[in-house]
């Protein structure tokens, strides 16, 4: 509204010539509608007038313009007021267009306006022409000057107006490393009644598991480092006293450098190693020691070719490792329980060199995700298999319901019994269903 009045009085002035510097004058705005469509020759209204852009010359500061000079008399039509053209660039300023009809009338009307004004109000004018088109300034914007349409300039030299507003070089660096974690937690109490029908035991389940990648890629090279941790725990009565125990304990860590060959296809070296956190005992004599940290401990070196596809679909991730040249290598640090581990009497460390297959698989539809990873080891004497898989069903951000189930080969390990005492096979299952507490970053 302001700018709206100023304009008003502006052009009123300059059409009757009543206004002075030290007085300003109210003015009708029927009567500035009815005089600009007497020339324009058509209904005309404030509003038009501000929407309009055949109006920017009067609503930005006084500019005396060689084109209205030109009109009111004979100039060279390649001269600039203030200073012949001399190449100036004209790219910053509003296209000129060839109106024809009304708008050109529309045009010299205005000019007339602006003529006007020169002649009875000289000390409004802020520049020229020429100045306009190649000011230096750090111009300084004011946010209520702008509502008003108003722009104030701080002189500066050796920049024009239009490079104040060229967009600054921006260094992106480019991010070669991916960081990922997720925790998860779980937690079950179960209660029985002692004249239960069924029978049972009392017990409180926990379940922690945390995730940690680091990848790194940078044009044909990769590296991607994962560590994992798990550990459970469950109470059982053991001779009338509440005992914990571990239901899962994994600490594994795995760095793979890859090499791209052609197509999906890398080479890859592997490094893996995996033991537990906490120790367990046997159920029956609890004094006898089955396994700990570092009781055993696996190590794996493996080179060969690394399979990457990609598919269309971009919720589907295959990573397949094919090593013909594997080393192998199991440590337990308790020489009474190495035995069972398949080394031999006396000795802490095993060593076997063979081939490895490894594969990663990971598919997400909707809120389902299933997460598989099969791992393949011979020395042509003995396998080591492992198959794993995990699915996930996301409820929302934070809870998820999830199945585990890992299967295990190994004949190179002593056989077990069971409870009648029958020897068992090399086969080895366990699984879980738990509700988790996710959070990810």
């Amino acid at each position: 509204m302001k700018r709206i009045l100023f304009l008003t009085v502006l052009i009123v002035s300059a059409l009757t010539g009543y206004v002075c510097a030290q007085e300003s004058s109210a003015v009708d705005e029927s009567a500035l509608s009815d005089s600009i469509a007497m020339a324009y020759n058509a209904p005309v209204s404030i509003s038009d007038i501000s929407d309009n852009p055949f109006y920017f010359r009067l609503f930005m500061p006084l500019t005396l313009y060689g084109s209205v000079l030109e009109e009111a008399v004979d100039l060279p039509g390649d001269f600039i007021f203030g200073e012949e053209e001399t190449g100036t660039d004209d790219s910053d300023l509003l296209p000129i267009e060839d109106f024809s009809g009304k708008e050109n009338d529309l045009e010299s009307y205005i000019n007339e306006v602006l003529m006007n004004v020169y002649m009875e109000r000289p000390d409004m004018v802020k520049m020229t022409e020429h100045e306009l088109r190649t000011i230096t300034a750090t111009v300084t914007l004011d946010t209520e000057g702008l509502a008003n349409g108003l722009i104030q300039p701080e002189t500066n030299q050796g920049q024009r107006l239009s490079d104040k507003y060229q967009p600054e070089p921006v260094n992106i660096k480019p991010k070669y490393w991916k960081k990922f974690g997720k925790f998860s937690g779980k937690y079950t109490q179960s209660q029985y009644s002692e004249n239960w029908y069924k029978g049972g035991e009392s017990n409180h389940s926990v379940l922690a598991q945390v995730t940690l990648e680091a990848n790194y890629a940078k044009k044909q090279a990769t590296l991607d480092n994962k560590l994992e941790m798990k550990l459970g725990y469950y109470t059982t009565e053991v001779d009338g006293n509440t005992k914990m125990k571990t239901n899962e304990d994994l600490l594994r860590m795995t760095t793979k450098f890859g090499l791209k060959a052609w197509q999906s296809w890398y080479y890859s070296a592997q490094i893996q190693g995996y033991t537990q956190f906490m120790a367990v005992y046997d159920n029956k004599v609890p004094t006898k020691l089955k396994s700990k940290f570092f009781a055993p401990a696996y190590g794996n070196i493996s080179i060969g070719m690394d399979y990457k596809p990609k598919f269309k679909n971009n919720n589907i991730t295959l990573s397949a490792q094919l090593s013909p040249l594997s080393y192998n290598c199991r440590y337990v640090s308790v020489d009474s329980i190495a035995t069972n581990y398949g080394i031999k009497a006396g000795h802490n460390f095993l060593k076997t060199i063979g081939s490895r297959v490894e594969a990663n698989f990971k598919w997400k539809v909707k809120d389902f995700t299933w997460s598989s990873k099969v791992q393949y080891f011979t020395n042509y004497e003995s396998v080591e298999a492992n198959f794993e898989n995990t699915i996930d069903y996301q409820l929302n951000k934070y809870f998820s319901l999830q199945f585990f189930c890992h299967w295990r080969f190994d004949d190179s390990v002593k056989r077990k019994k069971n409870k009648e005492g029958e020897l068992m096979g090399y086969h080895q299952y366990k699984e879980f269903l738990t509700l988790n507490f996710n959070y990810s970053w």
